[in-house]
């Protein structure tokens, strides 16, 4: 059967021939940074043993024509990830998907869009009056954390991207933000605090700037801010499969839309390209040639 795999670290993954196994017949993986974290090694859980399958999260079909969202286990992570026409799994990773979902959107909305869903509605608890920031607004995170903010009755959301710091004092003045959702940490992070509103609430889901992140003491103590860490692997399944589907169920109705490309396992490597600067999802039944896909 077909796979992708990573035979060195900083390599693409490429289209390899595998033994066949019983299992879920995969149908859609998504990639994330966490992907390429891990494959550059970058990531500090290490890596899987080379040569490895990578792909942290897909969506597959049991033999019973159920979809089911696969995740967890260390899948992608410290062992074999889901990049394969067939996978082994366990009931413990498998969460049966509602009646008509894509599978490519059920994909792609799984760690991105958790990685979204629980800092704005779960932990920031944004509401009616909020004032909300988001960094790395241009990914897909930052995307979908600002329209669930929105969506929950935000008075004022602004996503910006590394290249539009500057518009944060102008959208927000004196009011000052009350919420920000932090996937980027370093600088940028350390420079917005300025024009955070006193109790403003942090939550810090990445570091696509850095690692550390020089924050001033006046910011934090003078405003007595609230900074909150969310890491998707620290949830418990059944959290991360509430949330999962809560966030399902807003981009199955339209209320959030998530932009993602699809290709198929022959052009994993353009995927993982499209990765370092978009979202990408490799479909791997039936095959299919690239596409553009923005759910709706």
């Amino acid at each position: 059967m077909r796979a992708a795999q990573i035979e060195e670290l900083k390599a693409e993954p490429r289209p390899v021939d595998v033994d066949d196994v019983d299992g879920v017949e995969i149908l859609a993986v998504a990639l994330n940074p966490l992907d390429l974290s891990i494959a550059d090694g970058r990531f500090y859980g290490g890596h899987p043993p080379l040569p490895y399958l990578p792909g942290c999260e897909a969506v597959g079909r049991r033999d019973d024509g159920v979809l089911v969202y696969l995740f967890g286990e260390g899948r992608g992570v410290a062992r074999n990830g889901f990049l394969a026409e067939r996978v082994e799994t366990s009931d413990g990773i498998e969460l049966a998907l509602p009646d008509g979902v894509d599978p490519a959107l059920a994909a792609a909305a799984g760690i991105a869009g958790v990685a979204a869903w629980v800092p704005v509605a779960w932990k920031a608890k944004v509401g009616e009056g909020d004032r909300v920031l988001v960094l790395g607004g241009t990914g897909a995170v930052g995307g979908i954390a600002a329209q669930a903010a929105r969506l929950l009755g935000a008075a004022h959301v602004v996503a910006v991207g590394s290249k539009e710091l500057d518009r944060i004092g102008e959208e927000f003045g004196d009011d000052g933000f009350t919420v920000c959702i932090d996937p980027v940490w370093g600088e940028p992070l350390a420079d917005a605090l300025q024009y955070a509103q006193r109790h403003a609430r942090i939550v810090h889901v990445g570091q696509s700037a850095g690692p550390t992140a020089p924050l001033k003491s006046a910011d934090v103590r003078s405003k007595e801010l609230t900074i909150l860490g969310h890491s998707s692997f620290a949830l418990a399944k059944d959290d991360n499969d509430r949330a999962y589907l809560e966030l399902l169920d807003h981009l199955m109705a339209g209320r959030i839309t998530l932009d993602y490309e699809t290709f198929g396992i022959e052009d994993v490597a353009a995927a993982w390209e499209h990765q370092r600067h978009g979202k990408a999802v490799v479909r791997l039944a039936p095959a299919s040639k690239q596409a553009r896909v923005v759910a709706s």
